[in-house]
């Protein structure tokens, strides 16, 4: 059994049970009506209709004929998108908690020869599959697939070798669901071993990595003389998962796919691959602006991950009064000025790699290994800020990592005969403002609301004072019950106020403990928006307060909206 499943997601089970009892069905056909087509990086048209038929894109065209079944999307003046893919990710791979040695020095104390530790305690597991790992419900895919990522090569968690690379769709309720290319590349890392044991350093794990790597050649070359001379009395090869993992890089069939992080990381491993000859792909690279000539040739996802940006100091007023109050800086003050001129020359260094790159003649995907959902959004518009083109920005996350994953025959672009991963937005998708609507991934449908724009403060309110009583005629606990066409759900909303933002939970209805956060919160007047996103569709709210009662509708896209009620069972200024 999985975890209690959520308020929300409940409450559509519940739903789409009851329609099913009554003979309704859900298609499986969509058309997009009026919307602009981003076909490729460059290429758009305008007023098109897209048909999506059985997970396939049927038609794209300006006078396209609606199938009858076809539920219509009205998505007047809206963007479409291939769907964004990850070139290298860990989307739907839960975190493993460290459990670091707790023996002598920190030594893992159940190994006991720390030389010639076990594969699995030295990070060495490239026999194992994403399949096997992923969790279809682990929050990253539905973050992810909410920013318009629709596809991902997916690698496991772990050390030096930690395991296979698959392609995943990012929908389904299951890992055999879900991936659509499996073991398509060998994952490693130059991560040493913890605990104190071998290999725990760089130069441990490159050794390391020779040894096997050598040892799979000897193995495959065994196997298949072997296979060709069983009858001639040759001892019968023994079986290593290991270094069988290791075949098809050597036969030139998967990649080697290599996190190398800062230049030190990138030098060591197209030396490596250099030395030993096999197919190498870079991913979670954010220091490759020296390494432009050398990377033209090898597959390379840059990192999306960048580091915080410095908030901007107010500049002063005028220069003038600048050069009265100059004065002789101290020594420190000096050292001060050229670390953080340092610092300011790295971060441009970062912003800018991108740019610098595709100027080069680079092509690159982008790697989500270690980027936070949240951040990605704002990390490219500040490479855009920096100098890489929309379209640059826009083929690293379609066109060029569907060619570097060999799936550019069946995605990547928006055209007849191609999966139906596609995005929609309300407006161009790298405007700071801009939503993303609808979602598609292999044909099957996510709505999304628009988040709402926040009010502009009027002209001398910025230090308006707190309106307490405003506050709490909100905050504070509420019953709720809920018609979700006939069936009663009941439980309790929670609004709280801090730092002029508003924020919440909603129980679930089953009386367990569980809660769900409500996001986008915004509080007008007497009127409560909010939404919860339930695996990829969103459900909005808009609640209508009077007193100690309020009233209002919870919306789920095409299943319509439910009415809900409820009272006050608790306020702050009683507690």
């Amino acid at each position: 059994m999985l975890k209690q499943l959520s308020l929300i997601y409940l409450m559509l089970c519940g739903v789409v049970g009851m329609w099913a009892q009554k003979g309704a069905t859900i298609t499986n056909t969509f058309a997009l009506t009026n919307v602009t087509v981003v076909k490729s990086p460059g290429e758009t048209l305008e007023g098109a209709t897209i048909i999506v038929k059985d997970g396939l894109i049927k038609a794209v065209g300006k006078n396209v004929k609606i199938p009858f079944d076809a539920k219509q999307i009205k998505a007047d003046s809206m963007f479409v998108y291939a769907g964004f893919i990850s070139g290298a990710s860990h989307i739907g791979i839960p975190k493993v908690e460290k459990k670091e040695g707790t023996g002598r020095r920190g030594r893992d104390p159940d190994v006991k020869d720390p030389g010639n530790p076990p594969n699995a305690k030295a990070g060495i597991q490239p026999e194992r599959s994403v399949r096997d790992l992923v969790k279809a419900d682990d929050k990253s895919i539905a973050e992810m697939r909410k920013l318009g990522f629709t596809a991902a090569q997916v690698m496991p968690r772990g050390r030096m070798l930690p395991g296979k690379g698959s392609l995943l769709f990012l929908a389904g309720d299951s890992g055999n669901e879900m991936v659509a290319q499996e073991d398509i590349s060998l994952f490693a890392q130059l991560q040493g071993a913890s605990g104190r044991i071998y290999p725990s350093t760089v130069i441990g794990v490159m050794s390391k990595l020779r040894d096997l790597y050598h040892q799979a050649e000897q193995a495959k070359a065994h196997s298949e003389s072997y296979g060709k001379n069983a009858a001639a009395g040759m001892r019968r090869p023994t079986s290593d998962p290991v270094l069988e993992a290791f075949f098809p890089v050597i036969a030139g069939d998967q990649n080697l796919v290599m996190k190398a992080v800062n230049a030190k990381d990138i030098s060591r491993a197209l030396a490596l691959q250099k030395e030993l000859g096999y197919r190498l792909t870079l991913v979670d690279v954010k220091q490759g602006w020296d390494y432009a000539d050398k990377l033209k040739n090898t597959p390379v996802m840059l990192s999306l991950d960048l580091p915080a940006a410095k908030k901007e100091e107010k500049k002063k007023e005028a220069k003038e009064d600048e050069d009265e109050e100059k004065k002789e800086l101290t020594i420190a003050e000096k050292e001060m000025e050229a670390l953080e001129a340092r610092r300011a020359k790295a971060m441009e260094q970062y912003e800018t790699q991108a740019a610098v790159l595709a100027i080069k003649g680079v092509e690159y995907g982008f790697s989500t290994l270690n980027v936070k959902a949240k951040d990605i959004r704002a990390n490219i518009g500040r490479m855009i800020k920096a100098g890489l083109t929309e379209e640059q920005a826009l083929a690293a996350l379609t066109t060029i990592p569907a060619k570097m994953l060999g799936i550019d025959k069946v995605a990547g672009t928006v055209e007849k005969g191609k999966v139906a991963n596609l995005l929609v937005s309300d407006s161009p998708y790298f405007e700071k403002d801009s939503n993303v609507r609808y979602v598609f991934v292999d044909g099957q449908l996510f709505e999304y609301d628009a988040k709402p724009k926040k009010k502009k403060k009027a002209a001398g309110d910025a230090d308006a004072p707190v309106d307490k009583a405003a506050i709490n005629k909100i905050a504070g606990e509420w019953s709720y019950n809920m018609n979700a066409m006939g069936q009663q759900m009941k439980g309790t909303l929670t609004f709280s106020h801090e730092d002029g933002s508003w924020s919440g939970t909603m129980s679930d209805p089953q009386g367990s403990d569980e809660a769900e956060d409500l996001s986008d919160v915004e509080v007008d007047d007497s009127t409560v928006t909010f939404t919860i996103d339930a695996g990829g569709m969103t459900v909005e709210f808009e609640l209508d307060f009077d007193g100690k009662d309020y009233q209002g509708t919870a919306s789920v896209g095409a299943m319509g909206s439910f009415e809900i009620d409820g009272k006050r069972t608790a306020d702050p200024e009683n507690e």
